[in-house]
């Protein structure tokens, strides 16, 4: 009978052991690591906990005197407290941890430490700037962004950062206009905002520094002369592609040039989109003069058969707008020319990214180099397979090409022309077709990325061009939240824990012998 109650009681002091490391073990899981008690990792753990303290003092309940005064209860009461404070000791260093934190770059060249360029500008800032980004704790560039806007604001208690999840503040993705393929990075200052398409230190600290110096990105599209509406959401308006460039932060504006003696003194850009009637003189040598004497930047796009009252002063930069209609057999319409060919140029091969794929070009022109000034440089931006050809004659159901009278192929649909160089430097860009960028077109093959790339790179403003640049290889691991938790919880909780008890086993089971 005596060896039963015995054993009666080491079983239950062992339960005790094990009630005391699981209720432990759950109070950590709730307090640190689960922060909820209806995880159920959590309540089974307080429940043995519970259950096992409970067992013994049931079986122990007659001895508890006995064994509260004896030498091993002092050893154990000890290793308890030792326990606890050691605990403590890491809750409040963690605690710290994450109420100021700190880190160090160890590596050789410094490539996690912010440039004197950006730490300068941070140090600097008078007024609160707002980041923010639009990005899902499940997009794999969270990590990173995250981590690196921590160091900006770290910098700095003028920059408030806001990590916005897109499919939870629906209103905010709304408000901004924010798209997947665009810019989801936004930097705010009272009313001006500026956006960082690419998650670089240089183009996040550029767009701070936009906003804080008040960079004008205004762009002036041309009207009166039927060009593509703005806000036309039909088949021949170009609302998506007014749309995209508001969503890269560019702010649009129509202009009636008849009405003004000289351009804006905010215009970024002027783009004449397929005017369906000649500009006056006036209008031309304006567009012109602007370009040459106030560096001025111009993206004209020209369908065919139209004379636009550009054609002479496009032939001062070297730019000839041919009288013809591009047919291209290889293309499912022949009146759909398909850019076939690049040259290596910002706007279709950045350097941070792969080429476009094809673009197409319903009802196009063809351009070509004429006797361009020295002073200028042209590129031949793209071209169309070799089958292709500009028809020179009436359209007919069947074509053909005829040697000497037609353009042959291939042929040219794009062009740029720059001179000059910094801040003085005048950049066109003449496309023989405005279609590819109406509504019903833009979406199509890369035709978004070589309107919207005509558009930064004549602005000058390269930072926006919208290929996605090829980011640095690593190999990541994405866990889910269940995984992350369980990862984290043997880690943290089970190992230390289940050590902790193997320990106190031990000493049970060799203290009852």
């Amino acid at each position: 009978m005596a060896s039963n109650d015995l054993g009666r009681r080491q079983t239950g002091r062992k339960l005790g052991l094990t009630g005391v490391v699981a209720l432990f073990s759950g109070l950590y899981a709730l307090l640190l690591i689960s922060g909820t008690p209806k995880d159920p990792f959590v309540w089974v753990q307080l429940l043995i906990g519970v259950a096992g303290i409970a067992a013994f003092f049931v079986t122990n309940f007659q001895t508890l005197g006995e064994n509260f005064s004896g030498r091993g209860t002092v050893f154990l009461a000890t290793s308890i407290v030792s326990s606890l404070l050691v605990a403590g000791a890491l809750v409040g260093v963690n605690y710290i941890a994450v109420k100021k934190p700190h880190s160090w770059d160890l590596t050789k060249d410094k490539i996690y430490t912010l440039s004197t360029k950006t730490t300068d500008l941070l140090h600097g800032l008078t007024q609160e700037v707002q980041v923010l980004a639009f990005y899902s704790p499940g997009d794999p560039e969270y990590g990173e962004l995250d981590s690196r806007l921590r160091q900006y604001s770290g910098e700095t208690d003028k920059l408030k950062v806001e990590m916005l999840d897109p499919g939870k503040h629906l209103a905010e993705v709304k408000q901004y206009n924010i798209s997947q393929t665009g810019p989801r990075v936004i930097a705010k200052l009272g009313a001006k905002e500026a956006r960082a398409k690419e998650l670089t230190e240089e183009s996040l600290t550029n767009a701070i520094a936009e906003v804080t110096h008040g960079t004008s990105k205004k762009i002036y599209f041309t009207k009166g002369h039927g060009e593509h509406g703005l806000d036309d959401a039909t088949d021949r308006g170009i609302k998506q592609f007014a749309d995209a460039l508001k969503s890269q932060g560019y702010t649009l504006e129509e202009i009636l040039l008849a009405e003004h003696k000289e351009m804006p003194a905010d215009a970024m850009e002027l783009a004449i989109s397929g005017p369906q009637t000649a500009f006056t003189d006036g209008e031309a040598k304006l567009v012109h003069d602007w370009v040459e004497k106030s560096a001025g930047k111009l993206l004209v796009m020209i369908d065919p058969t139209l004379v636009s009252g550009l054609e002479s002063y496009l032939l001062t930069w070297g730019i000839a707008l041919d009288n013809d209609t591009v047919i291209d057999p290889q293309s499912q319409q022949p009146q759909v020319a398909i850019a076939q060919s690049y040259a290596d140029h910002p706007i279709t091969s950045p350097k941070s990214g792969a080429k476009l794929s094809f673009t197409i070009f319903p009802f196009a022109r063809s351009l070509s180099k004429k006797n361009a000034p020295a002073a200028w440089t042209l590129t031949e931006l793209a071209l169309t397979g070799a089958a292709a050809w500009g028809e020179t004659g009436p359209l007919a159901d069947a074509v053909q090409y005829d040697e000497g009278k037609d353009v042959k192929g291939p042929v040219t649909l794009a062009m740029s022309a720059t001179t000059g160089s910094g801040d003085a430097e005048s950049r066109v860009v003449v496309i023989g077709n405005s279609t590819f960028l109406a509504n019903g077109f833009f979406p199509m093959s890369s035709n978004r990325d070589f309107g919207l790339n005509a558009v930064s790179w004549t602005a000058r403003d390269e930072s926006k061009i919208t290929i996605q640049p090829r980011q640095r290889q690593s190999n990541h691991l994405f866990l889910s939240a269940d995984q992350k938790r369980i990862m984290t919880l043997f880690a943290f909780d089970l190992m230390p824990f289940a050590l902790l008890f193997a320990g106190l086993f031990v000493w049970q089971t060799r203290k009852a012998r």
